[in-house]
């Protein structure tokens, strides 16, 4: 009997809200805005993947500036070295990204280096500009690019020059690796330690286990400057890629700071080496991570429209109870044999009625129409993601649905706030407005207290309110495929569990005093 009352109760509930014209005409308005962001991305990303100069018409681009050059001063060596050496990269068919090319530009250096020794007239010792700069790669702990060739002598330097034709020769990768372990190992490519000079070593042998081809460091590449069409995608990019934040992260771990000096924190640190373990784990499973113009891709960036769902919650809830003491119907409802306590579950109850479906129509159309632009392109894609500490491999699409469900935990408890607003003001405007003032201005208390603090943790502030709701900070996605975000701009300490947590006891307080403020309150 109960139940059936409860059950008739919320069918009435049901009724009110669905027959309002307000509901459809607002839910309508944000699935409109959902589908105009698709559309945005779609543009965005096909911007982006647009024409790009090819690398042979780099090149050649390349070899006038520097034809040019040559002609006003024909003695000048490294310009002269640099044409043989693009010329031979064009001959040859080798791209900016084919590990051959930095051998290439070592050889040819080395040459211009030797070249220089005579007496060449109005040509002073090593004057002139080297085929690739001598920039941050000659840093201790930078071994990509190659060794600083300066203090050779010249037997040094012809027999280097021999290895490295031998190794053209030959096309064979293996030997290449084996030749930057060897510099390594000899001090020709420099290392803060012995530590780091074993995690260098060690990254070059993953190159070895895998079968991976490396790619040569583009960097360092003054003529080429960027990828031209269809080259983002190849195999062998994404898992040097990987191999390099393999690298970077376990030298973060071992100095106990990241690339830019900042100390790291525990959490922080686990960050890393969860990292570490998922890109590991694609090397060893052979996953590609998700490229964002695929439909996987599409369909993850419709999630950061979840917090749209939020201006209709926050209507609703703002005034499912307001309304009602605004028109007088409350009294007609009070004086049913419902009590109030069931009253207020109903409409709690309702609300989030209204948030799921209006989740699943989000999902819904963002799937139909990410399809429609993609031709489902890459629909069965697995994943290897970090999820509690353990590295899984999962359907990237289960993923995403489980991305859309941790997202709307902030919408969640903005309606809750929002309802409390309604329980306490009994003012639809006042609750509305409050509600909507908090959550799009706790971004901007965030970035205040950010500036404030200038980058020290503030005490308390990972309690607030906004400092946990954007929780998508934590969350891999194919656009940014590891951790981080403004979490870390908040306090390194905080994780996906503990804003998950905070933000279920403010929605618990919310509805607390809401409760407490409903079933107490006299109605006049």
């Amino acid at each position: 009997m109960l139940l059936a009352n409860h059950y008739v109760l919320l069918k009435n509930e049901r009724l009110k809200l669905y027959k309002k014209p307000s509901t459809w005409v607002l839910m309508g308005a944000i699935v409109l805005l959902t589908l105009f962001s698709l559309v945005i991305n779609k543009l965005m990303f096909r911007s982006a993947g647009g024409y790009s100069p090819s690398w042979q018409e780099q090149y050649n681009w390349g070899l006038e500036d520097l034809n040019g050059q040559l002609k006003e001063n024909p003695e000048e060596i490294y310009t002269a070295q640099s044409i043989e050496a693009l010329k031979y990269l064009l001959e040859n068919n080798i791209s900016p990204q084919d590990w051959r090319t930095d051998l290439v530009f070592e050889y040819y250096n080395l040459k211009a280096e030797q070249l220089s020794k005579g007496e060449i007239p109005g040509q002073k010792q090593n004057e002139g500009k080297p085929i690739i700069q001598h920039g941050d790669w000659a840093k201790p702990g930078m071994e990509y690019g190659y060794a600083e060739n300066r203090n050779m002598t010249d037997g040094e330097r012809q027999e280097r020059m021999e290895k490295l034709q031998s190794i053209l020769k030959s096309n064979d990768w293996r030997k290449f690796i084996d030749f930057k372990i060897d510099d390594i190992k000899s001090g020709l490519i420099g290392s803060n330690s012995d530590q780091e000079k074993q995690v260098n070593i060690e990254m070059y042998e993953l190159y070895r286990q895998h079968n991976i081809v490396p790619i040569s460091d583009i960097n360092n590449n003054l003529y080429y400057r960027g990828y031209g069409p269809n080259q983002e995608n190849n195999d062998f990019l994404w898992k040097s890629r990987e191999i390099e934040t393999i690298r970077q992260n376990k030298l973060s771990v071992l100095r106990g700071e990241d690339e830019n000096g900042n100390l790291l924190t525990k959490n922080r640190i686990r960050n890393l080496e969860q990292d570490i373990n998922v890109a590991l784990k694609r090397l060893s499973t052979n996953t590609a991570p998700i490229s964002y113009n695929s439909f996987l891709g599409l369909l993850e960036s419709s999630a950061s429209e979840i917090s749209l769902i939020s201006i209709l919650l926050i209507v609703y809830a703002g005034g499912i109870f307001a309304s009602e003491y605004g028109s007088g119907t409350i009294k007609m409802l009070l004086i049913t044999p419902h009590k109030r306590n069931k009253i207020f579950w109903s409409k709690t109850i309702l609300m989030m009625e209204l948030t799921a479906i209006a989740l699943a129509l989000n999902l819904a159309l963002a799937f139909i129409f990410s399809g429609v632009f993609t031709a489902f392109k890459g629909i069965g894609s697995m994943q290897v993601i970090s999820v509690f500490g353990s590295v899984v491999q999962l359907p990237y699409l289960l993923y995403i649905v489980l991305r859309f469900l941790i997202l709307v935990l902030p919408v969640l408890t903005y309606g809750a706030l929002a309802m409390m607003m309604s329980v306490v003001t009994r003012k639809s405007a006042i609750s509305i407005a409050a509600t909507m003032m908090l959550m799009f201005g706790g971004n901007i208390v965030m970035g205040i207290l950010s500036v404030v603090s200038q980058g020290k943790v503030l005490p308390g502030i990972k309690f607030l309110l906004f400092s946990n709701t954007e929780l998508s900070s934590y969350l891999p996605s194919a656009s940014s495929a590891f951790m981080g975000g403004m979490s870390s701009m908040v306090d390194g300490t905080m994780t996906l569990g503990f804003s998950v947590a905070v933000l279920a006891v403010y929605t618990v307080c919310f509805l607390w005093i809401a409760h407490d403020s409903f079933c107490r309150r006299d109605v006049k």
